[in-house]
């Protein structure tokens, strides 16, 4: 278990710094998936990444930085079942993860948009807060 996080660390700087993963919202490409949390990869630059397992397989979920997951007061645990729509993306390296656009937790029967009409990042325009 412990070797796995330790990659999974080591291959989310390369998405992290890849240009243009707030840009790649693809919707023709977006799924639905549903499962528990089992990981939340919190870095200082790059989004939020939560790890999500539905039945036998791990998703990798790009949230948003971290300052905008405090400042809308949005709250994933380890163990919380959701609901995730997101659009698939390939990483340089190939790793397909999920861009969300929107994340219903229910556990707590909240619902998060990252995501506008237009698919562009919510936190687009917005003060930035470390």
């Amino acid at each position: 278990m412990r070797i796995i996080i330790i990659i999974l660390i080591l291959s989310i700087p390369a998405f992290a710094n890849a240009q243009g993963w707030e840009e790649s919202y693809d919707p023709n490409t977006e799924i639905l998936i549903q499962g528990k949390v089992v990981d939340i990869v919190l870095r200082i630059r790059g989004p939020v990444v939560i790890e999500v397992l539905k039945k036998d397989r791990i998703y990798s979920i790009v949230t948003a930085p971290a300052w905008y997951l405090d400042q809308e007061k949005i709250k994933i645990s380890i163990g919380d079942e959701v609901v995730v729509r997101g659009a698939k993306f390939f990483s340089r390296k190939g790793e397909i993860f999920l861009i969300a656009r929107e994340i219903q937790n229910l556990s707590t029967g909240k619902t998060y948009l990252f995501r506008d009409e237009f698919m562009k990042p919510c936190w687009r325009g917005r003060g930035h807060h470390h």
